[in-house]
Order: structure tokens, then sequence, then C-alpha cells
């Protein structure tokens, strides 16, 4: 498969990925697990970012922060400038990253998390929206809990023109 075929490929799926975390934040959820809805498109964004660096960049964090912020019906660009400086450092970071062994790439999403939480938080506190703890704390527990399982995932889905290995 040629490289242009590779890009090709990695784009539709991304784009039927994405939608499909869309649906994901919309979708109803029972009750006491509404709060622990992960961050699908975050983890998405990540996964995009540390493995296919060249083909996804800050455009397509903006592009599915507003469709996050649109979803949610949250007060426009909140998601979409946590994602960009979510996905700003992961493009620092992700030579590093590719190589850490997964539970300590667990842990260091974790932190992600934590810092796009943070935003959330302080934008929502600036603009005088209360919500509770638990709205926040939520996403960082169910979305640390499932990397893991959505990187092996996703690393089955996408074809990389390069391997790990060779980096």
């Amino acid at each position: 498969m040629s490289t242009e075929n590779h890009k090709n490929s990695n784009k539709i799926i991304t784009l039927i990925l994405g939608l499909i975390s869309i649906v994901l934040i919309i979708a109803p959820m029972p009750e006491f697990l509404e709060n622990f809805k992960p961050d699908w498109t975050l983890l998405l964004l990540i996964f995009l970012t540390i493995n296919i660096p060249k083909e996804f960049n800050m455009g397509t964090a903006f592009t599915m922060g507003i469709l996050v912020d649109v979803s949610k019906g949250a007060l426009l660009g909140q998601h979409a400038f946590a994602s960009l400086l979510i996905v700003f450092l992961t493009s620092k970071l992700y030579l590093q990253l590719r190589n850490y062994p997964l539970l300590q790439l667990t842990a260091i999403i974790c932190i992600m998390l934590i810092i796009y939480q943070f935003i959330l938080f302080w934008i929502n506190g600036v603009s005088g929206i209360s919500s509770p703890i638990y709205s926040y704390v939520g996403p960082i527990i169910s979305g640390t809990i499932l990397w893991p399982v959505i990187s092996k995932i996703l690393g089955i889905l996408f074809s990389y023109s390069t391997t790990k290995e060779t980096i």
C-alpha cells in the first residue's frame, strides 16, 4: 500500500471515528454513569497526535473541539481551546510518548485529561457557569481506565507509513 493510500484510508477512518465520538457524546447514558462519560474526541485526538502526527494537527483539534461544543451546547470555543492546548502539548512530546510503555503512557494521558478538565473548569468559572466537581473528575477516571483499550483498538484500525521501531 502506498503512502498516499495510507493517508486516505487514515483520513476516512478518522472521519468515521470522529462522527462516532460525537454520537457517543450525545448518546444518553444511565443517570449514575452520565458524569463518567469519557471525552471520546479528546482520546481520539491524543491517539492521532501521538501515532500519526503529520496527518492530523491543530486544525483537526479545533474542528473536533467546535463540534463537541455544538453537540454539548457548551460555551462556543471552550472545548476547542482545551483540545488545541492538549494536542499542542502532545505534538511537542509525541516522539517521547510513542516509546513509553502502556502503563506510563496511561499515567501521562491521565495528566493530560486533568489539564483538559481544569481548562474547562476554569473557563466555566470565568463565565459564571457552575458544575459539580464530579462532572470534571468522572471523565478523567473513565478516560484513564479506557485509554489502554482505546489505544489498542485504534492501533489495529490505523495503518502507519512507518513503524515505531524505525523512528
